[in-house]
């Protein structure tokens, strides 16, 4: 037997209809909101560069050209210069790979393993001249930096900065992506200007720093990051300008000045 619709009923299945229509409208409304900020940003995107190959996909994130194949990768900047190129395997960087600046000067390379960098890079100014040198390994990894990026948590080994001159101004030492062992630092002269030891990014040990004509001027101690124990400073004839004294940081003894 067929029973009728009460009035409570039938207004409750009008606000369930009622409910469903705005939802679908709203859906549409998203829709059509969506497709015009794409048509916006398609016609603001420049067109692809004659230089770019028609199978390359533009990023809208970096605004590069991306043009993927099995066996290789190349980059190329909006305006269809080569960024960057490599082969790959499997989905990851191996090979030697460079990098280029919009001029198409060679800026980096180095060689890939399973996606990180391996051995030793060389990184260039926009002019070509080499200003680091530095080198990798496959492990051990600064293991947070190395989940969120392949590029960086895998230093491993000596590095080498240069001045514009191409004379050494520093060299040092990683171990898994940690400043880790002896720094050298050197004036443009060629003189030392400090050396020091890191433990973990953390300075340690004793650092001395140099006037350019090689004397002392200053000396100091750290554990763990922290200024621990003495700490000296001299006039550039030799003689002594101040001293202090530090325990885990925290000064106490000084500091004493010495007038001339």
């Amino acid at each position: 037997m067929w029973k009728c619709r009460t009035n409570q009923e039938a207004c409750f299945e009008t606000r369930i209809s009622k409910s469903a229509d705005m939802r679908i409208l709203t859906g549409i409304a998203c829709l059509l909101l969506f497709a015009s900020c794409d048509l916006k940003q398609r016609l603001r995107d420049k067109p692809r560069p004659l230089s770019v190959p028609a199978a390359a996909i533009r990023d809208r994130h970096s605004g590069l050209w991306i043009e993927a194949t099995p066996d290789s990768l190349r980059t190329y900047f909006p305006e269809g210069k080569l960024a960057s190129e490599g082969p790959m395997r499997l989905g990851m960087r191996e090979g030697a790979w460079k990098t280029f600046s919009p001029e198409g000067v060679v800026i980096s390379e180095g060689r890939f393993l399973n996606d990180f960098r391996d051995g030793v890079w060389e990184y260039k100014d926009d002019q070509g001249q080499v200003y680091l040198t530095m080198t990798y390994a496959s492990h051990p990894k600064r293991d947070l930096i190395a989940l969120l990026t392949h590029d960086y948590g895998n230093e491993n080994g000596p590095y080498k900065r240069y001045y514009p001159d191409g004379k050494l101004e520093e060299e040092g030492r990683f171990h898994a992506g940690y400043f880790d062992g002896p720094i050298t630092r050197y004036h443009p002269n060629g003189r030392v200007l400090l050396r020091g030891q890191y433990q973990q990014d953390l300075m340690t040990g004793r650092w001395t720093y140099y006037y350019t004509d090689g004397k002392l001027l200053r000396e100091e101690t750290y554990t763990a990051g922290q200024l621990d124990g003495e700490l000296r400073a001299f006039y550039p004839d030799g003689r002594l300008y101040m001293e202090a004294a530090y325990k885990a940081g925290a000064i106490v003894r000084g500091p004493r000045i010495a007038l001339r």
